[in-house]
């Protein structure tokens, strides 16, 4: 009897599984599930700009283009001149995909930090009973800044308010700035003083003046150091290749100079 018990079981199992089996989607008119295709993304964005494809999916097709509705969530920190949503807002008639183009301006991202676009995905037009998930995409944007300085000719601008030259170090002269490039090489610049000759090739102008520095290709990095200003005179700043100011300073304290590595 048991035996005969244990077989009806069996069978019973057989059949269900079978049934479960044979459980169909209806790709043309079952319920829609649309979302994206991923929940975050990352935009590191350099002065050409970028950008990032970000799909919209569902479950169904259509005979005709379903038009995709996103819109921005309060909790953004992204503003609208900072990115631009493009591409495939519409799902083509017969598939399942559509693609979203998200770029971002550089010159409208902040110098330092990131910034967030959330989008919620709202709506996917002629969908049947259509239902949301994933519904949610964060994309980070950010500037993306080379580390390497740009190859070319580097101008030191040079003042001291008092038009006697440079006095760095001592109350008669001293070093000037120095650009240490990862290849070994140094420059150095400044303005020349009349109280002393200058350890180094130095610009012949005691109110202002200009030196150059031509950074050859290939250079990984290139570190400025400015030596100190004894009497407070002193004032400087340095233009890239690009034509940008990328620092300037001055007074007495000595360090290393910061360049604005995205302006060069």
């Amino acid at each position: 009897m048991k035996k005969y018990i244990s077989l009806i079981a069996l069978i019973l199992i057989g059949v269900t599984s079978c049934e479960e089996d044979l459980v169909v989607f209806d790709v043309d008119n079952g319920q829609t599930l649309a979302q994206f295709s991923q929940a975050s993304a990352v935009v590191p964005t350099p002065a050409e700009g970028a950008s990032v494809s970000v799909d919209v999916t569902v479950t169904t097709k259509s005979d005709s283009d379903r038009t995709i509705s996103v819109a921005v969530d309060p909790s953004s920190t992204a503003t609208s001149d900072q990115y631009a949503i493009s591409g495939g807002l519409s799902i083509p008639a017969g598939t399942f995909v559509g693609t979203l183009l998200i770029t971002s301006n550089f010159e409208a991202l902040p110098d330092e930090g990131s910034v967030n676009l959330v989008l919620n995905l709202t709506d996917v037009s002629g969908s049947n009973d259509i239902k949301l998930a994933n519904s949610t995409l964060n994309v980070e944007l950010f500037r993306e800044c080379p580390s390497a300085p740009t190859a070319g000719v580097w101008i030191v601008n040079m003042e001291d308010s008092y038009g006697d030259g440079w006095q760095t170090t001592t109350a008669n002269g001293g070093p000037g700035i120095t650009c240490t490039l990862s290849t070994g090489e140094v420059f150095e610049v400044g303005l020349c003083t009349p109280y002393e000759s200058s350890p180094f090739n130095c610009t012949p102008e005691f109110s202002s003046g200009s030196a150059t520095i031509t950074i050859p290709d290939g250079v990984e990095s290139a570190e400025w150091f400015f030596p100190g200003d004894f009497w407070g005179e002193i004032s400087f700043s340095i233009v890239a290749p690009s034509g940008n100011v990328v620092a300037s300073g001055g007074g007495t304290g000595a360090g290393i100079i910061t360049i604005d590595v995205c302006k060069q």
